[in-house]
């Protein structure tokens, strides 16, 4: 009989997404694991162009064999109700990154189980708990990680430019929050007001990858204003590149987050002393450098969690036989 075969749903979504990426660094995994695994994707020849990741990518518009009886496919959790409605015999995972997608993903339904998942795969602990109290399936715990790229060996000690980079979904202002705007009127009008000191604020949007690890390796802060975010990629990938975060708790902040020790940590939307604290840290004091250093070698401990050899060892039990 043959190996069965993986397949994971990936939306056809090319804007720089972590999770698309890491549901085909899961591919990639398994295949290095000996899976026979690969990416569907719904119409050809649809593959990302922002994430280098040399996987098998099929689609669902011209599938050569669909899966079978003992295949698996695995889905993300906005996918599921998608997934439910392919007419395959196969067994079905979900894979739940964001705790806030699972209702929007069910299509209507109560939970996982009246869509025909059996199992579920959870990227933190909190993740887990929600599927399994809420939700009807147990959660396997297989973390994200920080693509390697990001480690830098002098990420604590390199020159850095006065750079305040900015992390924030375009997503949160068509919902009307104004924490995007409000921010940048704020801090360049107070940065145009001491020129002298030559800080400036930089977004992240619009950049491949590796681009981004590039742009944190130069700069000194990272602001990231998400707030429903259960991993918030770019703050652990700025903390193992040496940068500086201030950020909001999020919705899953706390499993890695320390307010003062490892980022600056505020609840969601608490802008106005985000930015006091910001601005506090451009001016120059004798204890700053001290400041700054300690806060990094704890942000690149932190990171350091988040390893690809960590989320393999994890696949490697969610998907061993038996």
């Amino acid at each position: 009989m043959p190996a069965p075969r993986i397949h994971y749903l990936v939306p056809d979504y090319d804007r720089p997404s972590w999770g698309i990426a890491m549901l085909y660094e899961h591919v990639a995994l398994l295949r290095e694991l000996g899976h026979d695994a690969r990416v569907l994707h719904e119409r050809a020849p649809f593959r990302i162009g922002w994430y280098a990741c040399d996987v098998p990518v099929a689609h669902l518009d011209a599938l050569d064999s669909p899966p079978a009886a003992g295949d698996l496919l695995v889905v993300p959790e906005v996918s599921a109700a998608r997934a439910a409605a392919l007419d395959w015999p196969c067994r079905r995972w979900v894979f739940v990154q964001g705790s806030f997608l699972v209702e929007s993903g069910l299509g209507g339904a109560a939970g996982y189980r009246e869509l025909g998942f059996e199992r579920a795969l959870a990227v933190l602990p909190f993740v887990a708990e929600i599927v399994e109290r809420h939700y009807g399936l147990a959660a396997a715990l297989v973390p994200p990680f920080v693509a390697p790229g990001f480690f830098l060996p002098d990420a604590e000690t390199r020159p850095r430019s006065r750079t305040i980079l900015l992390a924030v979904k375009p997503e949160y202002g068509a919902l009307g929050a104004p924490d995007r705007e409000l921010f940048l009127r704020v801090v360049n009008r107070e940065l145009a007001a001491r020129p002298a000191n030559g800080w400036r604020v930089e977004e992240l949007h619009g950049l491949s990858h590796a681009a981004v690890a590039t742009r944190m390796a130069d700069a000194t802060f990272l602001v990231c204003l998400n707030t429903h975010e259960a991993f918030n990629t770019a703050v652990p990938e700025a903390m193992a590149a040496g940068c500086v975060v201030l950020c909001y708790d999020a919705v899953g902040g706390a499993e890695f987050l320390v307010d003062s020790e490892n980022a600056w940590v505020f609840p969601n939307h608490h802008l106005w002393p985000l930015i006091g604290k910001l601005l506090a840290l451009l001016d120059p004091a004798p204890e700053r450098a001290a400041e700054l250093g300690r806060l990094r070698a704890a942000a690149r401990r932190t990171a350091e969690r988040f390893t690809r050899a960590a989320t393999r060892a994890a696949l490697a039990a969610a998907f061993a036989p038996g």
